[in-house]
């Protein structure tokens, strides 16, 4: 059997005289005290001692009906680069595999912005540069050990390559935008909300691009 669900304190309130008596007929109800006492404009203490004073413990914890069933979150979806380009991605090419690893089809330009990289129409990672697309790439192409990200996804690229696959490069140079006067990060917000919204394997959470 379900709780029962506790009536509005606005109605529970209703034609009684006193502070103390609304006190006690909200704990009484089920209310928290942090709930009464911001209900009524009143400090918590207040509400403390007046069920105190009558000897109550009420609302110290609302009884909350056990689980049949745990509950779990629902999976991220996968991004699509249909998404990307919709929202204003542009394909800049491909990785190569060249003799001294992976290498750009094509240069990357030296602006800052979003990237992706994606396989057979799939989004597999997702990440910001506040330098230039260009430097980022070439840091991507060495695979520096000293650089975690660069280390990790280098070697990812290259394995998919030598598989046959295709990997492309998407990019967004989201101009930057002002909020009441304050300057906003666009880049970094849209690389933060794909991230936590869509399911992408290469991404490590809390790691940035």
């Amino acid at each position: 059997m379900g709780m029962i669900a506790p009536r509005p304190m606005s109605i529970v309130v209703e034609g009684l005289p006193t502070t103390s008596a609304k006190i006690r007929a909200l704990a009484a109800e089920g209310y928290l005290r942090a709930d009464i006492a911001r209900f009524l404009g009143i400090a918590y203490q207040h509400v403390r001692k007046v069920l105190e004073d009558a000897g109550s413990r009420e609302g110290l914890q609302r009884d909350v009906a056990p689980s049949t069933a745990p509950k779990s979150a629902p999976a991220a979806e996968p991004l699509t680069v249909d998404v990307l380009v919709a929202a204003g991605f542009t394909l800049l090419g491909t990785w190569t595999a060249g003799d001294d690893g992976i290498e750009l089809e094509v240069p990357a330009p030296k602006r800052p912005g979003v990237y992706a990289f994606a396989i057979n129409g799939t989004v597999q990672y997702v990440g910001v540069t506040q330098g230039t697309f260009h430097q980022r790439m070439y840091q991507y192409r060495r695979g520096d050990p000293g650089q975690t990200t660069n280390a990790r996804i280098n070697p990812v690229i290259a394995a998919e390559l030598a598989a046959g696959r295709i990997v492309e490069i998407y990019l967004a140079m989201p101009d930057p935008a002002i909020w009441n006067g304050l300057p906003v990060n666009m880049a970094a917000g849209l690389e933060e909300g794909l991230i936590k919204r869509y399911s992408l394997p290469w991404n490590v959470r809390g790691a940035r691009g």
